[in-house]
This record gives structure tokens, sequence and C-alpha cells, in this order.
């Protein structure tokens, strides 16, 4: 059974593997894309997200791999390949 969140961006898995710096960085970046009306602004908030997700990304691969899932299920969880998803985490 999955472990209720413990604030507003995950689990504590989550929060032992990313900064709470990190996470305040990701949320002002959300705010710029939902108050600038400036494209420059939002593309470049964006890229900031998008950094941020693939730390996320592989804390939750990581722990995935500590709770025993495959390379195979992790794949079809990110909707690529077992040898693609192995090759860039493993």
């Amino acid at each position: 059974m999955a472990r209720p969140p413990t604030d507003d961006f995950g689990y504590p898995w989550l929060i032992d593997r990313i900064s709470e710096e990190t996470l305040s960085r990701y949320r002002r970046a959300m705010f710029r894309v939902r108050s600038s009306s400036e494209p420059l602004v939002i593309l470049d908030s964006l890229t900031e997200m998008q950094a941020i997700l693939q730390q996320v990304e592989r804390a939750a691969v990581e722990e995935a791999r500590a709770q025993g899932a495959t390379w195979s299920q992790i794949a079809e969880a990110l909707s690529r390949t077992r040898q693609a998803v192995e090759q860039r985490f493993g």
C-alpha cells in the first residue's frame, strides 16, 4: 500500500532525494509559467522545470528499483523500451 503524501510534492523517499531548494525552484518556475504572458519567460521556466523533473524521474526510478521493480516494469511506466531505460538509469 502506498504511503500518503507528506507535502504538496510527494512522498518521504522523494523528499529525501530532492532538496527543498530544488522543490522551491520548481514551484517558482511553475508560478512564472502560470503568471507570465511573456513566451520567453514561460519557455525559460519550462526549461528549468524539465531539468528538475528529470531529477524527480531519476529519484522515482531509483526508488522503484529499491522497492524491487524490474527494468521492464519501469520501462512500461515510462513508455520506453527496457533497453533504453536500463541504459539511461542503470
